[in-house]
């Protein structure tokens, strides 16, 4: 499995609405496609909501872009509507699970979902933290103990609402690689991008090749697209 080159995207859809006020899910997915990303973490997906015309967004996302799709649902009313993240990828799916994360507002969760290259498997997470500060801090502690015996490659991608030099994302550097650590590439808001608050992060079993934010109008966000080498156990150089 050394030498395997993967795409990771990072992308907070807003249930597809874009900086329009339109919903539009073939606008998110030619977003995704021209990212040319093998592995998706979405955040703010709709499963069979009235605000977005009661589609299976992940299920959808994942046909136009010819993915595999896994919704992690944080929100449920009446075992119909549901809300949370969600991930696409172009291999294989073997496992899948949903942590949630402490917190008193919105409900939050963070993904686990197990890929099979072909040559080897790898861990992908994917998270969208809370708006408070204090939030984020315990949600982040929880991140670090479900992540702490990870034996796989692992990548955590998400929106995590904190700016580079906030103390939630210092700590996840302490264990994780960024490819962006200078928080060059903002990503937040889509028409003006002056804040990064979306990353993805990654274990020392990865060397980072390139990143881009890529413009598009599909969401409030930007999707971030970072394209990792694995290279086994040794230190991880970022970029």
């Amino acid at each position: 499995m050394l030498g395997l080159h993967v795409t990771f995207l990072s992308y907070n859809i807003r249930h597809c609405r874009g900086t329009g006020g339109r919903v539009s899910l073939a606008a998110v997915a030619a977003s995704i496609t021209g990212t040319g990303a093998d592995v998706v973490g979405l955040q703010e997906v709709d499963k069979f909501n009235p605000r977005s015309c009661f589609v299976n967004q992940a299920r959808k996302l994942g046909e136009l872009t010819g993915m595999s799709a896994v919704l992690g649902a944080n929100f449920n009313l009446l075992g119909i509507v549901e809300f949370g993240n969600a991930v696409l990828s172009r291999y294989p799916v073997m496992d899948e699970q949903n942590f949630p994360l402490p917190g008193r507002g919105e409900k939050r969760g963070l993904q686990r979902i197990e890929i099979c290259t072909g040559t080897g498997s790898i861990a992908f997470y994917n998270t969208h933290l809370g708006l408070d500060k204090d939030e984020r801090r315990h949600q982040v502690k929880r991140i670090m103990t479900i992540t702490k015996d990870e034996k796989m490659p692992l990548v955590l991608a998400g929106d995590f609402n904190a700016l580079p030099r906030a103390t939630e994302i210092q700590e996840l550097k302490k264990v994780f690689a960024l490819s962006d650590p200078s928080g060059s590439c903002p990503t937040f808001p889509a028409q003006q991008p002056q804040h990064k608050i979306d990353y993805v992060f990654f274990s020392p079993h990865w060397l980072p090749l390139a990143y881009q934010v890529y413009y598009s109008e599909a969401s409030d966000h930007l999707p971030l697209a970072v394209k990792l080498r694995l290279v086994g156990d040794n230190p991880t150089i970022t970029i």
